[in-house]
């Protein structure tokens, strides 16, 4: 109760408006960084988003705040009401009807073709952030702030960070591109509404990155076997064909992104939170992916 009041009493300040006007606050299920809820106004909803603790050094408020400008520009997240790049309070229109896309729905083959779409529209839209997302240098980052925060990583940490960091040379023989991303294309960020129509939400990861990126953690978070990653990959690139460069690509930001987020959350517990096997589940599969690619590589003389 102590909480909801302290929330009312935020989102009536930010907004300049009497307590009294909102009726009520409910707690919505979904992302692993922050709290959301629905908030009724003068009978009007809204989405407020309250950022989880630990995030403040993690998240660049200013990033989010411009790069959610313009998602909504190219009308892919719901219309932006507040948001404030000091706090990291967000206030956006409620989509009535929607709901989160589960991760059995992201397998079927009508969803893959709409999230792709989703996707290149904001790949291909020609506008860059302000920010880029390089993930060795976030790697870098949560590590330094993990130190600084006397956090305790895995036991063999730094034999896998060699391993991981190693895969940059890979990627730069590969060739990266750089557009507009998500970079955190989970289901769950993903809402669908009552006219079947895909919004994309939760823009705090967003940054200029190589759109593979975007497809390896939908893939990698919705649990895609390899037949429906080709899927995904035949939707999104519309053709048949899927390149070996293209397969390796996915691998490699599977790989990134699993042991950047068992970092992550390593630090996000040590300031509270409790993710139960999260971190050390995605770092072990890291792992195996490292494996998988390491193999993969040496076969093809991929270097």
């Amino acid at each position: 109760m102590e909480n909801l009041l302290k929330i009312r009493e935020t989102i009536a300040n930010v907004l300049e408006i009497n307590s009294a006007e909102i009726t009520n606050i409910d707690l919505v299920v979904g992302g692993m960084t922050n709290n959301s809820y629905k908030v009724t106004i003068n009978n009007q909803n809204y989405i407020a988003r309250i950022p989880g603790n630990g995030t403040a050094e993690m998240i660049n408020r200013e990033y989010e705040k411009a790069n959610c400008v313009i998602a909504n520009e190219l009308e892919l997240d719901a219309k932006i009401i507040y948001i404030n790049a000091d706090n990291g309070v967000k206030i956006a229109e409620f989509i009535e009807g929607a709901q989160t896309l589960t991760v059995a729905m992201t397998k079927r083959e009508d969803v893959m073709v709409k999230v792709t779409k989703l996707l290149r529209t904001l790949h291909q839209s020609k506008v860059l952030f302000q920010n880029d997302f390089d993930v060795f240098r976030e790697i870098e980052k949560y590590e330094l702030l993990a130190q600084s925060l006397n956090v305790c990583l895995f036991e063999d940490y730094n034999q896998t960070k060699l391993r991981v960091m190693r895969l940059e040379k890979i990627l730069d023989h590969l060739e990266r591109e750089r557009v507009a991303c998500h970079n955190d294309t989970a289901s769950f960020n993903i809402l669908k509404d009552k006219n079947e129509r895909l919004y994309l939400i939760d823009w705090e990861y967003s940054g200029n990155n190589d759109p593979m990126w975007d497809l390896a953690a939908h893939a990698l978070e919705s649990e895609f076997n390899k037949d429906e990653e080709h899927l995904l990959l035949q939707k999104y690139f519309k053709m048949s064909d899927v390149t070996e460069k293209q397969k390796i690509k996915l691998l490699l930001f599977q790989i990134c992104q699993d042991f950047l987020w068992s970092v992550w959350t390593c630090i996000r517990e040590a300031k509270g939170s409790d993710f139960g096997t999260y971190g050390i589940d995605r770092y072990l599969r890291s792992k195996q992916k490292l494996d998988e690619l390491e193999v993969k590589l040496k076969i093809e003389k991929v270097v």
